[in-house]
This record gives structure tokens, C-alpha cells and sequence, in this order.
């Protein structure tokens, strides 16, 4: 099955970054601060994952339209990326529901369109990236059952 080699290829195999060079940023960095602000603290070091590690040829910013459910657009030699990065000082963290749902739709509104997630552990600089067919855990996996919500509201009317 295809999600059971990508969990343990990927998933168990994280790459390693030289963090050397963003020890002032990552030391800046804290557990409970703003999320915006910790997100754009780690921009560069995202940029230098993707661009030296990754090997993208451009990356950008992506829009600040509420809702842009990515954060970076880059350039591979195989086309054009819509990058989701998600950054922690000691996990992976995936996208939430909507953020999904928003990417998933715009790749079937943009034909030659791709995506990617980029997970970052900073203390131990460590990441991950997953790739269009790769995402589809994300997409098509497991999803939090919505019966217990459901049982919850339930008993209280």
C-alpha cells in the first residue's frame, strides 16, 4: 500500500539541515508565542531548506489573503509549488482540516499545479517534506471521527 511505504520512507526517515547559520533566530524562538510572528521568524530558514536542500530554483512568499492556505510558492524543475510550511521548535505539525480542504481545492482548479508540505523541527534541525502523491495521507487518511462531537452535543439538549 503506498500511505504504509510513504509513512515509513518519509515519515520515520526525517532529513537533517545546518541550523548553524539560524541559531540567532532559533534561539529567539519560543513555545507559546504568537504563531504569525513564529512563522515568519522561521521564513528564512524554510527558504534555505527548500532553495539548498529541496532544490527549488524560486521560491516566494505567498499571498496574505485571509485563508491562503500556504505559505511559500516555488519553482522545481517540474513545475509549480504551493508549500505549506509548518514549523515547531520540537514536532511536525501537520495543516488543519481547512487548510487541507483549501489546498486541496486548488489543485483541482489549477491543472499543472503542485503541492507541498514542509515540516520542520528546529531544535533538533530536522525536516521533512512531502510531495503531491505523498500528501495523500493527509488528504485521504484517517480523519478524526465526528461522532464523539456529535455525541457530545447530543447529550447536552
Amino acid at each position: 500500500m503506498r500511505i504504509n511505504r510513504v509513512k515509513s520512507s518519509i515519515l520515520l526517515n526525517p532529513k537533517e539541515f545546518d541550523a548553524r547559520k539560524h541559531k540567532k533566530v532559533i534561539s529567539q524562538l519560543r513555545e507559546h508565542m504568537d504563531l504569525k510572528k513564529f512563522e515568519e521568524m522561521c521564513y528564512p530558514i524554510a527558504k534555505d531548506i527548500l532553495q539548498n536542500y529541496e532544490g527549488f530554483e524560486r521560491v516566494e512568499k505567498g499571498p496574505e489573503f485571509q485563508g491562503t492556505p500556504f505559505d511559500f510558492f516555488g519553482f522545481k524543475s517540474d513545475g509549480p509549488y504551493i508549500i505549506e510550511f509548518k514549523g515547531s521548535l520540537n514536532y511536525f505539525n501537520s495543516p488543519g482540516e481547512t487548510e487541507k480542504w483549501r489546498m486541496q481545492e486548488l489543485l483541482n482548479r489549477v491543472e499543472c499545479l503542485k503541492t507541498a508540505l514542509l515540516q520542520v523541527k528546529l531544535k533538533k534541525a530536522q525536516y521533512r517534506i512531502l510531495y503531491n502523491e505523498e500528501m495523500g495521507y493527509l488528504f485521504h487518511g484517517p480523519k478524526a471521527s465526528i461522532e464523539p462531537i456529535e455525541k457530545w452535543i447530543k447529550d447536552r439538549l
